[in-house]
C-alpha cells in the first residue's frame, strides 16, 4: 500500500525501518504487512482447524447463551469491518497492490474462523479460550503499530476512510478480547469444588498467575491443610494420565531398546510437550532484542545531543517497556506449560511402577525396587526434563548469537567457538562414565532405602534380638557406600559444571583479545552482550547435559523393571473355558474337585524344583488339610495354588464359582489402618457378616481390651497386635471376602490351645462358619490334632513329594506318615457345645461394641504453626553445625570473591573503552580482563568443591547417623504410634533432599546473592539517581519473600507430609501383593494409588506454580529497572559505557533475583528435611534415661536370677490426662537360677509383653519403677543396650541381614566366631547340608529360600552360637555351664513336631544352667520345663509344675492340655 505522504519513500520495501517519512521512526508499510498481518493470520488460520477439529468432539458443558450472543455479535461486527477493509482495497480506492489484498482477505478468513471458534469453544471448553487470547492479544500489539504508521501516513479521503475502518476494528477487536477474556466458572456443569480454578483460567490468569491469589492468601493468614489446597487439574489426574500411556505402551510393546519408555512417554504426552514451544520460541526472540536494543541505545548516547530526537527517546523507552515485560510473560508462560508436562510425567511413571508392582511376579529380587523408583529415580527424571525444551532453545540462542557475534567482529568470532569445541569435547568424554555413575548411586540409595525400611518394619524384633548395633552399623556401611557412590557421580558433575562455566566467564577475555581492534563502548558492551546470550545458553546445555543423562539412566532403570517378568496365572479356570450358555450348573460344579493337580512341578527357581510330582484332587465343600515335616513345601503349595510360584509343570485346574480365592499367609500382612478396615478390605461392609465373624475368630474378646476396639489401628506391619491377633485378624479378613475357596497357610501358629481349638470349631467345625458356606479349604498346618475332622489330608516330604493323601482314617491304617504323628481320631477338640455357646453369649454384646468403639481417633499432634509459617532458623545453626565451622566460613568466602571477580571485568570494560589516548597497551587491558576472568572460575570451582564433594560426605554422613541413632534409640511406643511411611519419608526423600536439593539451594543462594549484590553496584554506576530506589526495591523483594515464603514454605512440608501416605501404600502393596491378588483387590488398590498419586501431586505442583509466580514478579522488577534505566540514560544523556555496563549486566540480573528469592525458598523448604529430622529427635526421643547407670559385664547374669515384684506396665500414652490401657498389671514372680519358665496363654494376654518388659522394651509404670529384679540388679539402672546384648533373646519373627548378605553375616551379625563355630551350631539345629548345599557359609542368601521353621532353626542357631561364644570368652564349659537367661518367643510355632523334639534337645542340652523364659503355645514342648505360668488379661492366674497341673483338676493349665487333645 502506498500513501501519497510517502510516495518517495521506501514503504514498498521490506525495510524493516522506513526512510524519508514518518521522521524515519516507523516500520515499512510492506514489512508490517508481511509480518503484522498476513504472517500471523495464516498461522491461526491453520492452527484453529486443528483447534476445532478437537472441540467438535467434547460434550458441551457450559451454557451462558447470553454471553455467547453478545460474543458472536461482537465478531460479526468484525468481520463486517474486515470485510469492508477487503472491498475498499481490493476496489482499489486507494493505492493497493496484491500483498494488500492477501493481507485484507486473509484478515476476513481469520476473523471467520475466530467466529466458528468462540461458538465452539465457549460451550465445549471451562476456560476461556486460550487460542483466541493468545492470538487477538498478539495481533492487537501489531494492530496498534499499524494503527500508527497508517494515521501518520494518511493524508487523502480514502486513506483516512480506510484508516478510520481499520481503527474501528481495532477498538471491535479490543472487545472481543475482553469478552472471550470472561471466565466462565459459574456456568460450567460440575461442581466447583472438585476442580481447581486453573482449569476455567484464561491464558491472561494463567500467564501472570492470578488463580493462585486465594492460595497465597490462606497460606499467609493461617496453617495450610491439604483440605485447602486447589483440586489437581483433571487433565492431570493419575487415570487419565495412565489411561492414554497404558494405549501407547500396549501398541508399540517394550521390547528392551534402550529409549522405547522414553517413546511411549512422548508419544502419551505430545500436547503438552509441544505448548512450551512457541513461548520458548518468543523468549528467545525477546531475548536477543536486548543486545540490539544496547547496541542501539549506547550508539545513540555516543553521538551529539541533536541527533536524538524527542521521537527517539520516547521510542527507547517504549522499547524498554516492550522487550522487557515480553521477557517476563513469555518466560511465565512457558515455565507454566513446561512444569504441567513435567507433573505429568511423573503421574504417568509413579502409576506404571505401581501397576507393575501388582503385576510383577515373585521373586528374590529387591522387594523395594519401586519404591526406589517411583521417589528417587522419578525425581530425578523430572530434575533432568525439566531442561527438555532448554537444550534445544540453548543450541539455537548459540546459533544466532554466534552469528550475531561475526557479523560485529568477523572472524574474531571463531575464538568462542574454539572455546565451545574443547568444552564439549571435555564434557562428552565425562559423559561417558556418568550413566555407569549414576546406576551405581542409584542402586546404593536403593540398598540403603530397602534396608532402612526393612529395619524399621522390625524394630521390635531386632531389639529383642540385641542386633541393634550390628545392623546400625550395617546400613551405616551402606550409607558411606550410597555417599561414595554419590561422590564419584558429583566428581563427574563438578567437571562438567566446569566445563560449562569457561565458555561463559573465559570466552569474553579470549575473543577481545583475539579482535585487536579499537574497540568503543557501543562495540565492547554489544560484543560482550552477545557472548552472555553464547555463553548462558551453553551453560545450560553443558550443565543439563549431566541432568538429563541422568534422567534417561532412571528412565532406563523403569524401563527395565516394567519390562521385567509379569506373574503369569498357569492355572486352568474351568468355567473360564466355556462361553456363557455352557456354563457349569452348581450340581454340575458338585461333582468336580475344586481343584485338581496333575503331574505338577514348582519351584522358584529354574530347573530347581521345590514341590516334584503333585497329583492332588482337593473335593469341593470339605477341609483339606496338609501337613509335612518342615521345607516339605506346604507354603510354596499355597502359593502354586495361587499362581503365584514362578516356575511350574503339570497343571492346575480351578473349579470355583467365585473368582477370588481368600488366602492367610504364613507371616500376617496387615496395611497400615484400624482392625475393621484391614477386615472388610475393599468389600462392602455387611453388618451381619461382619459380626458373625468377628466372633468366629474371638476377635470380640480382644475388642474389650484394646483401646478403641475394632477402630484400634495395627500400625505398620500390625506392630500394635500380638501374633496370634494379627493372624485371627488375618483369618477374619479372609472370611470375610466372598469366596467359595480358602487357602490357609498356618494360620494356628501363634495362637494358644484354647484359644486355637475354639477358633476351629467356630470356623471349621461341623457347626462353623465355613461348614454352613460349604466352602472348600486348604488348611497347611502344624497343629496335626485336627486332623480327625479333615474330609480329606494330603501328606508332604522331605523331598516336596505327595507322601500319601485321602481321608484321616484311610491313612492312619495305612501306618505311614500321618500313622508316625500319633493323632488319633480322639484327638480332635473336645470344646463341649456349653463352652461354645457360653462364648456365644459375647456375640449379643457386639451391638453394645460397635457403639461404645464409635469414638473419635486419638487427637494428631499438631504441629509448631509458627515454623510451619516462618520456619526454623535452628535448622541453618543444625546444618552448617553437621559440616563444620571452618568448611561453612570457606563457602561464603568463596561465594563473596567470585561475586567480585564475576562483576568487576564488566567495570574493567568501561575504562578499557574510555582509553582512547591509549594511555595503556592493549595487552595491558586484556592481560588484567583475563586475569580477572580466570579469578572467577577458579572461585567458583572451589565453591563448587567445597559443597559437592566435602560438604554432602560430611553432613550426609552426620545427619544419617544422628537419624540412625535416634531410629535405634526409639521406644517401641513410637513404633506402635507412627506410621513407617512417614519414618521411611525421612531416610528415603528427606536424606534425598539433604544430598541433593539442600546442597544446590545453598550453592545456588551464595551464588545469587553474591554476584546479585556486584550486579546491583554495577547497574547503579550508569546513574547514582538509580541507586536512590534500591532501598524501595529491597523493601519490595523483601515484601515478596515475606508474603511468598508464608506459603511456600507450608507447601513443601504438605508436599514431603502428602508422600508419606503413597509411600506406605507401595510398601503395604510389595509385601501383601500375594494376598491383593488373590482377593482380587489389584484394581481397587490401583484406584487408591491413584487417589493418593493425586493427593500428592497438589501441594508439589501447587509449591512449582508459586515459584514460578515468583520468577515472574521478579522479571517485573528486572522491567521496571531497565526501564529506569533507560529513562535515565535518555532524558540525562548518561555515559555511554556506564550505560552499557548496566544493560549488560541488567540482561543477568533478572535472572539472579528470581534466583537469590527462589534458591533461599528452596534452601528454606529443603531445611525443613532438617527441621523433620530434629522433630523425628524430639517425637521418637529416646528410651535410654539418665538413670540407667549400670553397665553389665560380659559374664552378667552369672546366676540369672529374675524377680517381679507387682510390676505393671503399658504400650499407651504417658499423657497424665489419659487412663493408660495395662499391657500388664501386678505381675508378681520368681524365676529362680537355671529354672525352665514357661509361659502360656491365650493371644493377647500378655505374655510377649513379659518377655518385652525383661528387655526393656516395655517400661513399667511410674508408680512401679523398681520392680524387676535381675541377678539382684534393678532393670531400671541397667543400660537397656548392653541389657539386650547379654541376654540371649529368640524373637518369635526372625530377623535377617538384606539379600546378599552371607550365611556366616546372618549368624554372627557380631562377627566374633570363625567358620568352624558356624558350621557347628548348624550340624547342631540341623541345618548345614542345607546350607552347605547352597554354596556354604560364604554363599549369599535368600531370606525367601527359607521356610518358616527353617528360619526359626536359624534363629536357634543363632542364639547357640552366641552362647558358645560368650562361654569361650568367659573361660568357661560349654553346655550353659556358664549361666545366663534365654528368651523365648514362639521359637517352635512353624515348625512340625519332629523339628520341635530337635530344639528342645537343642534348649536342653545347650542351655542346660540358663535360666529360660520361654512363651509358647506348644503344649509338648511346655511339659519340659519345671513351671508354667498362665496368663490373662497381662495378670498371673496360674503358677506351677506342668505335670502336676495336668493332674490337678479345675487347673487352667490342665483345661489347655485336655483343649490340646492330649
Amino acid at each position: 500500500m502506498l500513501f501519497s505522504a510517502c510516495a518517495n519513500a521506501n514503504d514498498q520495501s521490506l525495510g524493516p525501518s522506513v526512510q524519508g517519512c514518518r521522521g524515519d521512526f516507523d516500520f515499512t508499510v510492506k514489512f508490517e504487512q508481511l509480518f503484522f498481518s498476513i504472517t500471523p493470520s495464516a498461522i491461526f488460520i491453520i492452527a484453529s482447524l486443528w483447534r476445532t477439529a478437537l472441540l467438535v468432539r467434547k460434550p458441551t458443558i457450559v451454557g451462558a447463551p447470553l454471553l455467547r450472543l453478545t460474543k458472536l455479535g461482537a465478531l460479526a461486527a468484525y468481520a463486517s469491518l474486515e470485510l469492508s477493509s477487503l472491498l475498499s482495497v481490493a476496489l482499489r480506492s486507494i493505492d493497493a497492490n496484491d500483498v494488500d489484498v492477501a493481507s485484507c482477505l486473509l484478515r476476513l478468513v481469520a476473523a471467520l474462523c475466530m467466529i466458528v471458534l468462540s461458538y465452539l469453544d465457549h460451550g465445549k471448553s471451562p476456560r476461556p479460550s486460550i487460542f483466541l487470547g493468545a492470538y487477538l492479544s498478539l495481533t492487537l500489539l501489531f494492530d496498534i503499530a499499524q494503527a500508527r504508521t497508517y494515521w501518520l501516513a494518511s493524508s487523502t479521503r480514502p486513506e483516512v476512510a480506510f484508516t478510520a475502518i481499520f481503527t474501528a476494528s481495532l477498538a471491535m477487536k479490543v472487545v472481543i478480547l475482553v469478552l472471550e477474556a470472561q471466565r466462565k466458572a459459574k456456568w460450567v456443569t460440575w461442581d466447583s469444588k472438585d476442580h481447581s480454578p486453573e482449569e476455567t483460567s484464561g491464558i491472561y490468569s494463567l500467564g501472570v498467575y492470578f488463580w493462585l491469589n486465594r492460595l497465597f492468601l490462606d497460606g499467609y493468614h493461617k496453617i495450610l491443610e491439604i483440605s485447602d489446597l486447589y483440586p489437581l487439574d483433571k487433565n492431570m489426574a493419575a487415570d487419565h494420565l495412565f489411561r492414554r500411556f497404558t494405549w501407547h505402551m500396549n501398541n508399540a510393546k517394550l521390547k528392551g531398546r534402550k529409549l522405547d519408555l522414553i517413546k511411549i512417554l512422548g508419544r502419551s504426552l505430545v500436547v503438552p510437550l509441544v505448548l512450551p514451544i512457541p513461548a520458548r520460541l518468543a523468549l528467545i526472540g525477546f531475548n536477543f532484542c536486548q543486545p540490539l536494543f544496547i547496541n542501539s541505545l549506547v550508539t545513540k548516547l555516543s553521538e551529539p545531543e541533536s541527533f536524538f530526537t524527542p521521537n527517539l527517546r520516547n521510542g527507547f523507552i517504549g522499547a524498554s517497556v516492550a522487550i522487557y515485560t515480553s521477557i517476563a510473560i513469555s518466560s511465565a508462560l512457558y515455565w507454566y506449560f513446561q512444569e504441567r508436562m513435567l507433573y505429568m510425567s511423573r503421574g504417568c511413571l509413579v502409576s506404571a511402577i505401581y501397576t507393575k508392582t501388582t503385576q510383577a511376579r515373585m521373586s528374590g529380587e529387591d522387594e523395594n525396587a519401586s519404591l526406589t523408583l517411583m521417589s528417587v529415580d522419578v525425581e530425578r527424571i523430572m530434575q533432568g526434563f525439566r531442561t527438555l525444551h532448554e537444550f534445544w532453545a540453548n543450541f539455537i540462542e548459540v546459533a544466532l548469537a554466534s552469528w550475531l557475534l561475526y557479523e560485529l567482529l568477523g572472524a574474531a568470532f571463531v575464538a568462542p567457538i574454539v572455546i565451545v569445541l574443547i568444552c564439549v569435547g571435555g564434557v562428552s568424554f565425562t559423559m561417558r562414565f556418568m550413566g555407569q555413575g549414576q546406576r551405581l548411586w542409584m542402586a546404593a540409595v536403593q540398598k540403603r532405602v530397602g534396608l532402612t525400611s526393612s529395619v524399621i518394619a522390625n524394630m521390635k524384633n531386632i531389639k529383642i534380638s540385641g542386633l541393634t548395633q550390628p545392623i546400625a552399623r550395617f546400613v551405616e556401611k551402606l550409607r558411606v557406600d550410597e555417599l561414595q557412590a554419590g561422590s564419584g557421580f558429583r566428581k563427574l558433575l563438578l567437571i562438567s559444571a566446569t566445563f560449562a562455566y569457561v565458555p561463559l566467564l573465559l570466552s569474553p577475555a579470549v575473543t577481545l583479545g583475539v579482535a585487536r581492534q579499537n574497540l568503543d563502548a557501543a562495540t565492547i558492551y554489544t560484543s560482550v552482550s552477545y557472548l552472555l546470550l553464547m555463553g548462558v545458553p551453553l551453560n545450560n546445555i553443558f550443565q543439563s547435559l549431566p541432568l538429563l543423562s541422568a534422567a534417561v539412566t532412571c528412565l532406563r532403570r523403569i524401563q527395565k523393571f516394567l519390562e521385567s517378568e509379569t506373574q503369569e496365572d498357569f492355572r486352568i479356570w474351568s468355567t473360564k473355558l466355556r462361553s456363557d450358555q455352557e456354563k457349569l450348573s452348581i450340581d454340575q460344579l458338585s461333582g468336580l474337585p475344586a481343584v485338581s493337580i496333575k503331574n505338577g512341578g514348582f519351584g522358584w527357581e529354574n530347573e530347581k524344583m521345590v514341590l516334584n510330582d503333585i497329583n492332588v484332587e482337593i473335593p469341593r465343600g470339605t477341609l483339606t488339610m496338609v501337613v509335612g515335616p518342615i521345607a516339605s513345601g506346604k507354603s510354596s503349595l499355597c502359593k502354586a495354588l495361587l499362581g503365584e510360584i514362578p516356575y511350574s509343570q503339570g497343571t492346575i485346574t480351578m473349579t470355583t464359582q467365585l473368582p477370588r480365592v481368600g488366602y492367610c499367609d504364613q507371616t500376617p500382612f496387615l496395611s497400615n489402618g484400624s482392625i475393621k478396615d484391614n477386615i472388610v478390605g475393599y468389600s462392602p461392609f455387611d453388618a451381619e457378616r461382619y459380626a458373625d465373624i468377628i466372633d468366629a475368630t474371638m476377635l470380640n474378646v480382644d475388642f474389650e481390651t484394646l483401646p478403641q476396639a475394632d477402630k484400634t489401628n495395627v500400625g505398620s506391619n500390625g506392630i500394635t497386635l500380638s501374633g496370634g491377633q494379627k493372624q485371627r485378624v488375618s483369618l477374619a479378613r479372609c472370611l470375610y471376602l466372598q469366596s467359595d475357596l480358602l487357602i490357609l497357610d498356618d494360620v494356628f501358629s501363634g495362637l494358644d490351645a484354647d484359644t486355637e481349638d475354639q477358633v476351629f470349631q467356630r470356623v471349621f467345625g461341623e457347626t462353623g462358619i465355613l461348614k454352613r458356606r460349604q466352602a472348600t479349604v486348604i488348611l497347611c498346618t502344624h497343629s496335626v490334632r485336627h486332623l480327625p475332622a479333615a474330609g480329606h489330608v494330603v501328606a508332604l516330604g522331605s523331598a516336596g513329594t505327595v507322601v500319601e493323601q485321602g481321608t484321616f482314617n484311610d491313612l492312619l491304617a495305612n501306618k505311614s506318615y500321618i500313622h508316625s504323628l500319633g493323632v488319633k481320631s480322639s484327638s480332635t477338640s473336645r470344646v463341649t457345645s456349653e463352652k461354645i455357646e457360653s462364648d456365644d453369649s459375647s456375640n449379643s454384646l457386639q451391638p453394645d461394641l460397635l457403639r461404645r468403639i464409635s469414638t473419635t481417633l486419638p487427637p494428631v499432634q499438631e504441629a509448631d504453626n509458627k515454623s510451619r509459617i516462618e520456619g526454623d532458623k535452628a535448622t541453618y545453626l543444625v546444618y552448617f553445625k553437621s559440616m563444620g565451622t571452618v568448611l561453612a566460613t570457606s563457602l561464603f568466602v568463596c561465594g563473596a570473591s567470585f561475586g567480585f571477580f564475576y562483576n568487576y571485568p564488566t567495570i574493567w570494560l568501561k575504562y578499557w573503552s574510555d582509553d582512547t589516548a591509549a594511555a595503556h597497551s592493549f595487552g595491558y587491558y586484556a592481560g588484567i580482563y583475563a586475569v580477572l576472568q580466570c579469578c572467577s572460575l577458579i572461585s567458583l570451582l572451589a565453591l563448587g568443591t567445597l559443597l559437592y564433594i566435602t560438604v554432602i560426605n560430611r553432613s550426609g554422613l552426620v545427619l544419617h547417623h544422628d537419624a540412625l541413632r535416634t531410629l535405634v534409640h526409639a521406644p517401641l511406643r513410637f513404633f506402635t504410634a507412627t506410621d513407617q511411611g512417614i519414618i521411611t519419608n525421612l531416610f528415603s526423600q528427606d536424606l534425598n533432599l539433604i544430598d541433593n536439593e539442600l546442597p544446590n539451594a545453598l550453592l545456588n543462594t551464595i551464588y545469587t546473592v553474591f554476584v546479585a549484590i556486584g550486579q546491583a553496584a554495577v547497574i547503579a554506576s550508569s546513574s547514582p539517581y538509580l541507586a536512590i530506589s534500591y532501598p524501595f526495591l529491597i523493601c519490595i523483594l523483601y515484601g515478596i519473600q515475606k508474603f511468598y515464603l508464608r506459603t511456600s514454605r507450608q507447601l513443601r512440608l504438605l508436599d514431603l507430609e502428602a508422600k508419606s501416605p503413597l509411600y506406605t501404600h507401595f510398601l503395604d502393596t510389595t509385601k501383601g501383593i500375594v494376598t491383593l491378588r488373590a482377593f482380587g483387590f489389584t484394581e481397587e488398590d490401583r484406584v487408591k494409588n491413584a487417589y493418593l498419586l493425586d493427593t500428592s501431586q497438589r501441594p508439589a505442583y501447587l509449591l512449582t506454580m508459586i515459584q514460578q509466580w515468583l520468577s515472574l514478579v521478579l522479571n517485573f522488577v528486572v522491567a521496571i529497572i531497565g526501564v529506569l534505566i533507560t529513562t535515565l540514560a535518555v532524558r540525562l544523556r548518561s555515559n555511554s559505557g556506564f550505560t552499557g555496563a548496566s544493560l549488560v549486566t541488567l540482561m543477568g540480573f533478572g535472572e539472579m533475583l528470581s534466583g537469590i528469592v527462589t534458591s533461599y525458598t528452596l534452601l528454606e523448604t529443603s531445611l525443613g528435611a532438617i527441621s523433620r529430622l530434629k522433630a523425628f529427635d524430639k517425637t521418637a526421643k529416646t528410651e535410654d534415661k539418665d538413670a540407667e547407670d549400670i553397665l553389665p559385664s560380659e559374664e552378667w547374669p552369672q546366676r540369672g536370677e529374675i524377680v517381679l515384684k507387682g510390676v505393671s506396665a503399658s504400650y499407651g500414652t504417658k499423657e497424665p490426662t489419659k487412663i493408660p490401657n495395662l499391657a500388664l498389671k501386678n505381675v508378681q514372680l520368681q524365676i529362680r537360677p537355671g529354672e525352665k519358665v514357661a509361659i502360656c496363654g491365650r493371644t493377647g494376654s500378655g505374655k510377649s509383653s513379659l518377655v518385652a518388659l525383661l528387655l526393656k522394651l516395655l517400661d513399667p509404670l511410674d508408680d512401679t519403677p523398681d520392680s524387676v529384679y535381675i541377678d539382684n540388679t534393678s532393670l531400671r539402672r541397667l543400660n537397656r543396650s548392653l541389657l539386650r546384648q547379654r541376654i540371649i533373646a529368640i524373637p518369635q519373627d526372625v530377623v535377617f541381614l538384606p539379600d546378599g548378605s552371607t550365611f556366616q553375616e546372618n549368624l554372627d551379625p557380631f562377627n566374633v566366631s570363625v567358620a568352624a563355630d558356624a558350621e557347628a551350631v548348624l550340624e547342631a539345629v540341623g541345618l548345614w547340608a542345607f546350607v552347605r548345599d547352597r554354596g556354604g557359609l560364604d554363599a549369599g542368601m535368600t531370606t525367601s529360600t527359607l521356610s518358616q521353621g527353617q528360619r526359626q532353626l536359624f534363629s536357634l542357631a543363632r542364639a547357640v552360637l552366641r552362647r558358645r561364644v560368650r562361654a569361650r570368652s568367659l573361660g568357661l564349659g560349654g553346655g550353659g555351664s556358664e549361666g545366663g537367661v534365654l528368651l523365648l518367643d514362639e521359637v517352635s510355632s512353624s515348625v512340625d513336631r519332629e523339628t520341635e523334639k530337635t530344639m528342645q534337645e537343642v534348649i536342653r542340652s545347650e542351655f542346660r544352667e540358663y535360666t529360660v523364659v520361654a512363651v509358647s503355645h506348644r503344649l509338648d514342648m511346655v511339659m519340659d520345663y519345671d513351671r508354667v505360668v498362665i496368663m490373662e488379661k497381662g495378670e498371673i492366674v496360674e503358677v506351677g509344675n506342668p505335670a502336676e497341673l495336668v493332674k490337678e483338676p479345675g487347673t487352667r493349665f490342665g483345661e489347655l492340655w485336655s483343649l490340646g487333645g492330649k
